[in-house]
């Protein structure tokens, strides 16, 4: 059975958008924001790395000075309270470790998708122009 203009004219249109859509040009391209997202997100959670094993470092050494403080007190109320306040100043790096845990974790978030957003926003500029160019 023949095909109409109209028929004929919409096949041609599906095939192009179907080649386009398989385009390797067009593919390289989505490639590389992706290396730089992935290469931003490596930079990011080294950092994140370097921040825990200072903080392990840190709490190490603040752990064996807490250790000695209380083997050297000479009773056991003076124990307990270099306990405790070993313990407050703990909780409370604790906290601030994890707040700037998560500030790192974000940075890396954000800047992950920083690094994709010039082609995302090319790639939606392209289908704008294709609809534009279908509909005319």
């Amino acid at each position: 059975m023949a095909k109409t203009p109209v028929e004929d004219m919409r096949t041609k249109r599906e095939e192009m958008q179907i080649s386009a859509a398989f385009d390797p040009s067009r593919a390289l391209g989505g490639i590389e924001p992706l290396l730089q997202a992935g290469n931003k997100w490596l930079e990011n959670w080294a950092a994140v790395s370097s921040e825990l094993l200072d903080f392990g470092r840190a709490r190490l050494d603040r752990n064996l000075e807490a250790s000695k403080a209380i083997v050297r007190s000479g009773s056991i109320d003076e124990a307990m309270d270099l306990q405790a306040d070993f313990t407050r100043a703990t909780l409370r790096e604790y906290f601030a470790e994890a707040g700037k845990l998560a500030d790192l974790g974000t940075q890396a978030m954000l800047e992950g998708f920083r690094a994709w957003q010039p082609a995302m926003r090319a790639e939606a500029a392209r289908g704008e122009t294709a609809e534009r160019r279908d509909a005319a």
